[in-house]
């Protein structure tokens, strides 16, 4: 009888606290990699970007030795290839809005990337969600090792791009 009540209670439960997020704006799917350009701020004159992405593998799949750390065949959690980690961060671009093909951007989520010195970034296309026509509905990201910054602790992504078509395929 306990149990039958305690499942009643707890559906209930669910049930109300659903109704209460339901949301269609909240509710909308989203893809797995996608970036949003956010409002103008006073950082440099740029908006900043929010990517959310995945990235990392087991490291059974790369038999540990997917990176080479010291010289020494290792893996590393929630880096490189593969989709078994979702992350966030921000990104700023240098020197403001990106105003060439390609451009630089500066992660300022200091540690939510990943407390080591360097990071292994996948090659990824993110739909940008809030993309304006002179940009492109896709921010690209090529494959590149990003080290931590000494003195800023932040990292550094390079030869980021808006294109009309994803340019990678986010494996």
């Amino acid at each position: 009888m306990k149990k039958v009540a305690l499942i009643l209670v707890s559906a209930v439960m669910m049930m109300a606290s659903c109704k209460k997020i339901d949301n269609p704006v909240c509710n909308a799917l989203k893809p797995d990699n996608y970036a949003t350009v956010g409002g103008s701020s006073a950082k440099e004159g740029g908006k900043p970007i929010e990517i959310t992405f995945t990235a990392g593998h087991n490291g059974s799949e790369c038999n540990y030795a997917c990176i080479i750390s010291n010289g020494i065949p290792s893996h590393v959690d929630c880096q490189g290839w593969g989709d078994a980690c979702v992350i966030t961060i921000r990104l700023w671009p240098i020197g403001g809005q990106p105003k060439g093909e390609t451009f630089s951007a500066v992660v300022d989520t200091v540690w939510s990337l990943t407390t080591e010195d360097c990071f292994n970034m996948p090659e990824r296309s993110l739909t940008v969600l809030n993309a304006s026509s002179e940009k492109g509905s896709f921010l690209n990201i090529p494959a590149q090792t990003v080290y931590r910054d000494s003195v800023t602790q932040q990292f550094t992504f390079m030869g980021l791009f808006y294109s009309d078509k994803a340019a990678y395929t986010n494996n």
